[in-house]
């Protein structure tokens, strides 16, 4: 859910108690505080623990430049590396020779300040360049975008708009396999790609448990509001990035992992037993995020936290607004558990997410909005049940029940989307189902 209906939830909770209502009218402002703890949960991971958590693996398919805080990042010859392997970079200097030239590929050397190499375009790629560069000859002067690789004869550019998914690929299977190897939790940061004028390009992550590969698709580019551009998708030939692991793994979040518009994910994989006592790597996405402080048990010892300040303060109504904050962060609570990722609930009783309903997985809008409706409704049918004479003379189930209208319509059609996407679901859960038959067959990768 947004914060601002979480704010909403919070407050709406504080209308459930005559005496803060009341404070409310004379003006006193202290029960807005159980919206801020209907917020508090996230303001504590984003705001607090995402910038404590420590990341193992930095995944940046294409730096951006310091300068303009877009891709590629334009380079020295003298940084060209191995370890910068199928990353987006960008260079710039004098064709000193054409070393071949055909009807689908092109070789020459460039050279700056620093050194000289080797830039190959070839195919579609080889026709996007003629496009831009025409015929080059030596003493041109140019600026070659593409993505570092390695042959016999050494380090190369090869021209292109975007990274090579392989380096992604690897990167994701390098950080399972060490995640089995220590037992440790390893948290992987992944980058997007930002292009010029706020255009993105898009990419795909995808684990293929029972070949134990991880598969990297590089998209189109698209606009901030992910809306794909007609005629940006890359060549076949590096469309697809792939890289085995050596353990096997598994994937919780039922959603593709797909990166553009916005700041790429983070994602932790850790070693767990499966039920028969198997031993996988899970990937836990966000892991810094719906831990302790998206539970009950966080709830209770952050209201509790409260009191003593109502104390110094000598407010009069302590015990009412505590009560209304804990009930306000449980909202936020419970709020998040109606969507995919769940919550950590109860700990220490629960030591790992609980899964979440997955409510109207397509009406992400729709059911921010019901909630809101939902929370304004309550403060109004409080505010109405708590004045003398009740400004609608109507019996408070009657009055409840018109006002909760939309958000009933909403909310139904919430669970059919949601037993909808759950069919699908199970459909795409058999092709993972042949996780136990591939017990006995390490000659295919399964576990």
């Amino acid at each position: 859910m947004r914060g601002w209906t979480h704010f909403l939830s919070g407050l709406a909770m504080a209308s459930f108690f005559p005496e803060l209502l009341a404070d409310l009218r004379m003006g006193i402002l202290l029960p807005v505080i159980t919206g801020v703890y209907g917020y508090l949960p996230d303001f504590i991971d984003f705001k607090i623990r995402r910038f404590l958590w420590k990341r193992d693996y930095i995944v940046d398919p294409a730096p951006w430049d310091p300068k303009l805080k877009i891709a590629p990042m334009t380079i020295k010859v003298k940084d060209v590396r191995e370890d910068k392997r199928y990353q987006f970079y960008a260079l710039e200097g004098v064709v000193t020779s054409v070393l071949s030239e055909s009807n689908d590929r092109i070789i020459f050397k460039l050279r700056d300040d620093t050194g000289e190499i080797r830039v190959e375009a070839f195919m579609d790629d080889y026709i996007r360049f003629k496009k831009i560069y025409g015929d080059i000859k030596p003493g041109d002067k140019i600026r070659v975008p593409g993505y570092i690789d390695i042959d016999n004869e050494g380090l190369k550019l090869v021209f292109s708009d975007a990274p090579h998914p392989q380096y992604i690929a690897s990167m994701i299977a390098k950080a399972i396999d060490e995640a089995y190897e220590s037992g440790r939790m390893i948290t992987v940061k992944v980058f997007n790609i930002r292009m010029s004028g706020d255009i993105y390009r898009r990419f795909l992550i995808h684990y293929d448990m029972p070949t134990r590969s991880i598969k990297v698709y590089i998209g189109p580019l698209v606009t901030t509001g992910g809306v794909p551009i007609k005629g940006t998708e890359v060549p076949e030939y590096r469309r697809v990035g792939e890289a085995q692991t050596k353990y096997p793994f598994l994937k919780t979040y039922p959603r593709p992992t797909v990166i553009d518009a916005f700041s790429g994910p983070e994602i932790g994989y850790q070693k767990t037993k499966l039920p028969d006592g198997r031993e996988v790597v899970e990937e836990v996405f966000i892991p810094w995020h719906r831990g302790f402080s998206h539970s009950f048990t966080a709830g209770i010892l952050f209201a509790l936290l409260l009191a003593p300040i109502l104390y110094l303060i000598n407010y009069h109504h302590i015990w009412q607004l505590v009560i209304a904050s804990m009930l306000g962060y449980w909202m936020h609570v419970i709020e998040d558990q109606l969507g995919f990722m769940g919550n950590n609930l109860l700990p220490p009783l629960t030591k790992k997410r609980i899964p979440g309903l997955m409510l109207g997985p397509n009406i992400y809008t729709g059911m921010n909005f019901a909630t809101s409706w939902l929370m304004i409704s309550l403060i109004t049918w409080n505010i109405n049940r708590f004045t003398t004479p009740r400004p609608v003379p109507l019996s408070d189930p009657v009055f409840l029940l018109i006002l909760l209208i939309p958000t009933i319509v909403i909310y139904s059609y919430g669970v059919w989307d949601s037993i909808k996407f759950r069919r699908l679901y199970k459909v795409y859960w058999k092709y993972y189902a042949t996780l136990e038959a591939l017990n006995e067959e390490e000659l295919i990768g399964g576990i």
